[in-house]
């Protein structure tokens, strides 16, 4: 392995880390959501079925107007079914239009980690190719800066019930809670349609619950200690710091969840921001679907497989002028070429664990080589993952966001919850 070409200060990389992270979440949701149209409607149908049978979930979904996405989300997150079953889904119902284009925001869910809205959108016009662009947040006339995913839409559609989820960097404040949602559609004949709508929150916000763990995992050597638990209606969220004289690089942790004293399991989140923060930058968090509305006096963290790799062996290094691969880890499994502005990787199936195999790409000045977005072609035997980035002629170090090299499995911790 070469000596790295290039060293950069980590704070300089944050903002970009957020961004390109939240991008990707965005083109996650819309890929999750192309292969995934049919089972959620399953998932939906088989809720409707369960309130037949469930007066208290019926009772609180029938009080909602244009309950489908709010029953999408209950089918994928029992965090959320909990939220309704106790009553601290709020309903909203206000309604603005613009160019021909209906927009109703039926309700939302807000804690201190962040809000949900929950949203339908109707037209006078075919929205068959309408495509959601953006939504912005104001608290009074200052725009909150969160993360923000939502699914954009869906192709031949006649009608939109969907939600937009905000993430918040720093927990936020209720010192007011007048807000305002802007929408910003996309119409090819239409073009820009921006609506605002200005809601209130009602309700009393939720206060998280935290509690100390400072329990830590070591797998021959390599440590990470989940430091707090913190709880709150939308999420179950574990902080966790990873030691620094580790002599490998933690990429992932995957298949977390936690199962309650009844024997229930919690999962990850599935739609929306399932990790906060950096692994690489040694501290961050882990969401979960949450269990807030019940008190147990401990939760058993489960954590499926702990994925690591030697530290200065986490990165490949690619000329874009020649378009030649110049490094890659020794142990690296898979078949990397170089394009004119992108890198790809081609596994085997069974090999492939999860995509967005590449991060952070550093150019020899030092800057950082923007991302640009990812695709991913499958066939029979082979997934090839394509991470795109700016127009660049020189060099460039790109480092490994995941690659599935499990150092540790099936790790239980049962941690008091006092």
């Amino acid at each position: 392995m070469s000596k790295p070409l290039i060293d950069v200060p980590k704070e300089k990389l944050q903002q970009v880390r957020m961004d390109m992270f939240q991008k990707v979440q965005r083109e996650k949701r819309i890929k999750k959501r192309i292969v995934s149209v049919t089972c959620i409607s399953m998932l939906c149908l088989s809720l409707i079925f369960s309130i037949r049978v469930s007066p208290t979930i019926a009772s609180q979904v029938a009080k909602i107007p244009g309950f489908q996405a709010i029953v999408s989300a209950i089918a994928i997150d029992k965090g959320i079914k909990d939220i309704v079953d106790h009553d601290y889904y709020e309903e909203i119902n206000v309604t603005q239009s613009k160019n021909g284009l209906s927009l109703t925001l039926q309700g939302a869910i807000a804690d201190n980690s962040g809000i949900v809205l929950f949203y339908d959108a109707d037209a006078s016009f075919d929205i068959s190719a309408l495509t959601l662009e953006k939504v912005q947040l104001f608290q009074g006339d200052d725009e909150i800066e969160c993360g923000c995913t939502f699914t954009k839409n869906e192709s031949n559609q006649t009608y939109i019930s969907s939600s937009v989820e905000y993430n918040f960097l720093e927990p936020i404040v209720y010192t007011s809670k007048e807000f305002k949602a802007v929408f910003h559609f996309f119409d090819e004949e239409k073009g820009t349609i921006d609506i605002a709508l200005p809601f209130s929150l009602k309700n009393e916000i939720a206060k998280e619950k935290t509690f100390t763990a400072n329990r830590t995992i070591d797998i021959d050597g390599q440590k990470f200690t989940i430091t707090q638990i913190r709880r709150s209606p939308l999420k179950v969220a574990l902080d966790i710091e990873v030691a620094k004289d580790n002599t490998m690089q933690i990429l992932g942790l995957d298949d977390v969840a936690f199962r309650t004293e009844s024997g229930e399991r919690r999962d990850s989140i599935i739609n929306g921001n399932s990790i906060g923060g950096n692994i690489r930058d040694g501290k961050f968090t882990l969401y979960l679907q949450s269990n807030y509305f019940d008190d147990p006096e401990t939760l058993t963290v489960m954590i499926g497989a702990v994925h690591a790799v030697p530290k200065g062996e986490d990165f490949i290094e690619v000329d874009f002028g020649t378009k030649e691969i110049l490094t890659k880890p020794s142990y690296f499994n898979g078949d990397i070429s170089a394009a004119q502005q992108s890198v790809s990787v081609k596994m085997n199936k069974d090999k492939q664990g999860k995509y967005l195999m590449f991060s952070d790409a550093i150019k020899e000045d030092g800057t950082m080589l923007e991302f640009k977005g990812i695709s991913i072609s499958r066939d029979e035997q082979y997934v090839v993952e394509t991470t795109k980035f700016e127009d660049y002629n020189g060099k460039v170090k790109i480092y490994l966001n995941y690659y599935a090299n499990p150092i540790g499995k099936n790790i239980e911790l049962n941690i008091p919850l006092q």
